[in-house]
Protein backbone atom coordinates (compact mmCIF):
# COMPACT_ATOMS: atom_id res chain seq x y z
CA UNK A 1 0.00 0.00 0.00
CA UNK A 2 3.16 2.33 0.71
CA UNK A 3 4.25 2.04 -3.02
CA UNK A 4 1.16 3.04 -4.38
CA UNK A 5 0.79 6.29 -2.12
CA UNK A 6 4.28 7.17 -3.17
CA UNK A 7 3.56 6.58 -6.87
CA UNK A 8 0.42 8.63 -5.72
CA UNK A 9 2.20 11.71 -4.06
CA UNK A 10 4.84 11.52 -7.16
CA UNK A 11 1.62 11.89 -9.51
CA UNK A 12 0.15 14.87 -7.77
CA UNK A 13 3.39 16.42 -7.23
CA UNK A 14 3.34 16.52 -10.95
CA UNK A 15 0.44 17.34 -11.62
CA UNK A 16 0.70 20.15 -9.72
CA UNK A 17 4.02 20.88 -10.54
CA UNK A 18 5.19 20.95 -7.12
CA UNK A 19 7.80 18.82 -7.86
CA UNK A 20 11.05 21.21 -9.02
CA UNK A 21 12.87 18.99 -11.52
CA UNK A 22 14.12 21.08 -13.85
CA UNK A 23 15.49 18.10 -16.14
CA UNK A 24 11.83 16.78 -16.19
CA UNK A 25 10.70 17.75 -19.89
CA UNK A 26 6.94 17.97 -20.83
CA UNK A 27 7.36 14.42 -22.57
CA UNK A 28 9.21 12.76 -19.90
CA UNK A 29 6.46 14.02 -17.53
CA UNK A 30 3.96 12.63 -19.65
CA UNK A 31 5.90 9.28 -19.23
CA UNK A 32 6.47 9.92 -15.54
CA UNK A 33 3.08 9.76 -14.57
CA UNK A 34 1.77 7.02 -16.93
CA UNK A 35 3.87 5.10 -15.00
CA UNK A 36 2.84 6.33 -11.70
CA UNK A 37 -0.79 6.07 -12.79
CA UNK A 38 0.19 2.36 -13.62
CA UNK A 39 1.80 1.35 -10.06
CA UNK A 40 -1.49 2.71 -8.48
CA UNK A 41 -4.35 0.78 -7.31
CA UNK A 42 -7.50 1.10 -9.52
CA UNK A 43 -9.61 2.27 -7.11
CA UNK A 44 -7.36 4.37 -4.97
CA UNK A 45 -6.29 6.37 -8.42
CA UNK A 46 -10.31 6.69 -9.47
CA UNK A 47 -10.68 8.00 -5.82
CA UNK A 48 -7.92 10.16 -6.43
CA UNK A 49 -9.47 11.70 -9.34
CA UNK A 50 -12.99 11.75 -8.11
CA UNK A 51 -11.63 14.07 -5.09
CA UNK A 52 -9.06 16.29 -7.77
CA UNK A 53 -12.37 17.31 -9.52
CA UNK A 54 -13.78 18.20 -5.78
CA UNK A 55 -10.95 19.57 -4.17
CA UNK A 56 -8.62 20.83 -7.14
CA UNK A 57 -5.45 20.71 -5.79
CA UNK A 58 -5.97 19.65 -2.71
CA UNK A 59 -7.13 15.76 -3.80
CA UNK A 60 -4.30 14.91 -1.61
CA UNK A 61 -3.04 16.39 1.50
CA UNK A 62 -0.69 15.65 4.45
CA UNK A 63 -1.39 14.80 8.04
CA UNK A 64 0.24 17.58 9.73
CA UNK A 65 0.56 16.18 14.03
CA UNK A 66 -2.45 14.62 13.57
CA UNK A 67 -4.66 17.02 11.68
CA UNK A 68 -5.70 16.76 7.91
CA UNK A 69 -4.13 20.28 6.21
CA UNK A 70 -7.28 20.00 4.04
CA UNK A 71 -9.77 21.10 5.99
CA UNK A 72 -7.98 21.63 8.96
CA UNK A 73 -9.98 19.16 10.99
CA UNK A 74 -7.98 16.61 13.74
CA UNK A 75 -7.86 13.03 12.65
CA UNK A 76 -9.31 9.95 15.28
CA UNK A 77 -6.56 8.05 16.41
CA UNK A 78 -7.27 4.62 14.46
CA UNK A 79 -6.92 7.55 11.05
CA UNK A 80 -3.84 8.86 12.39
CA UNK A 81 -2.41 5.34 13.08
CA UNK A 82 -3.08 3.88 9.49
CA UNK A 83 -1.34 6.34 8.09
CA UNK A 84 1.79 4.78 8.55
CA UNK A 85 0.80 2.07 6.90
CA UNK A 86 -0.62 4.25 3.60
CA UNK A 87 -3.30 6.91 3.19
CA UNK A 88 -6.41 7.13 4.79
CA UNK A 89 -9.27 9.48 4.05
CA UNK A 90 -10.40 12.25 6.26
CA UNK A 91 -13.76 11.55 8.10
CA UNK A 92 -14.60 15.08 7.55
CA UNK A 93 -13.88 16.71 4.13
CA UNK A 94 -12.89 13.10 2.29
CA UNK A 95 -9.54 14.03 1.28
CA UNK A 96 -6.92 11.29 0.89
CA UNK A 97 -4.38 12.28 3.87
CA UNK A 98 -0.87 10.71 4.48
CA UNK A 99 1.55 10.82 6.68
CA UNK A 100 4.70 12.58 5.38
CA UNK A 101 7.48 10.96 6.89
CA UNK A 102 6.35 7.51 5.77
CA UNK A 103 6.86 8.63 1.59
CA UNK A 104 9.59 11.48 2.02
CA UNK A 105 12.09 9.32 3.08
CA UNK A 106 11.95 7.41 0.03
CA UNK A 107 13.64 8.71 -3.63
CA UNK A 108 11.48 8.66 -6.67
Amino acid sequence: MLSDLIALVRLHEMEFSLADDPALTPDRAEVEMRRCRAEIDPALLARYEQLKRRHASGALVEAENGICSGCRVTLPRTSAARLKHGPASCDHCGRIIFDPDSVYHFQY
